[in-house]
C-alpha cells in the first residue's frame, strides 16, 4: 500500500486550526475571571500575558482583542473587584434591617467562612500597589466596622464598648486572613466562641 505523502501545513491552515470556534472564544469577563483565578492563586505578580495564555489554552493574539496591554487588564480587574466589593457594601444595607440576633449570625457566618481568606489575603496584598483597590477595601471594611458597632450598642453596650468590640472583631477577621499560612487554622466553632465572647453581656 502507497502511503501519501505528508506535507507541512501552510501557516494560514495551521492558524485556522488553532483558532477556537467561534461560540468559545473568550470574552473580555472570560480573561478577567481567569485573571482573577491567576491572582488568587500564585498573586498579581503571575498575571502576565504568556501565563495567562497558557492558562487559558488560548493564544496571545486573543488577548490583544481584549486589552492593549496587561495594564489595562489589571485596570479592568481592578474594576470588576470593586464593583464586587461595592455590591457587598450594599447587601450590608440588607443586613442592617434583621434583628440584631440575626444580623451577628449572618456577620459570624461571614468571618468564620474559610475559603474567602485566600481571596481576602490577595485582594488585600494587591491593594499595597493599587489604590483603586486600597479604597474598595477600605470602604467596606469601614462599613462592616460600623454594622457590628451599631449592633453592639443595640445589646447594651456603651459606645466606648461598642466601639472596642466592633473593632477587634473587625481587626480579629483582617488577622485571620494575613496569618493563615503561620498561625493554626482557628475552627469553626472556636471563631464562633471568639464571636459569641465579644458579643456577650
Amino acid at each position: 500500500m502507497e502511503s501519501t505523502p505528508v506535507t507541512p501545513k501552510s501557516r494560514k491552515a495551521k492558524a485556522q486550526q488553532s483558532k477556537r470556534p467561534a461560540a468559545t472564544r473568550l470574552t473580555e469577563q472570560d480573561w478577567i475571571d481567569g485573571a482573577l483565578a491567576l491572582l488568587q492563586r500564585d498573586g498579581v505578580g503571575a498575571i502576565r500575558i504568556p501565563q495567562l495564555c497558557a492558562e487559558l489554552g488560548v493564544t496571545k493574539g486573543s488577548f490583544y482583542w481584549h486589552f492593549s496591554d496587561v495594564d489595562q487588564l489589571l485596570e479592568a480587574i481592578a474594576d470588576h473587584w470593586c464593583g464586587i466589593q461595592n455590591d457587598a457594601v450594599r447587601g450590608l444595607t440588607a443586613v442592617e434591617s434583621l434583628p440584631v440576633g440575626e444580623r451577628l449570625e449572618v456577620m459570624a457566618e461571614g468571618l468564620i467562612n474559610e475559603p474567602t481568606w485566600l481571596v481576602e489575603s490577595t485582594i488585600r496584598e494587591w491593594a499595597r500597589t493599587d489604590q483603586k483597590v486600597a479604597d474598595a477595601v477600605r470602604d467596606l471594611d469601614l462599613r462592616i466596622f460600623g454594622v457590628l458597632q451599631k449592633a453592639m450598642l443595640e445589646l447594651g453596650f456603651s459606645p466606648t464598648e461598642a466601639r472596642t468590640r466592633a473593632g477587634t472583631l473587625v481587626f480579629a477577621g483582617i488577622g485571620f486572613v494575613h496569618s493563615r499560612r503561620s498561625m493554626p487554622t482557628p475552627t469553626s466553632a472556636e471563631l464562633r466562641e471568639m464571636f459569641d465572647l465579644l458579643t456577650r453581656r
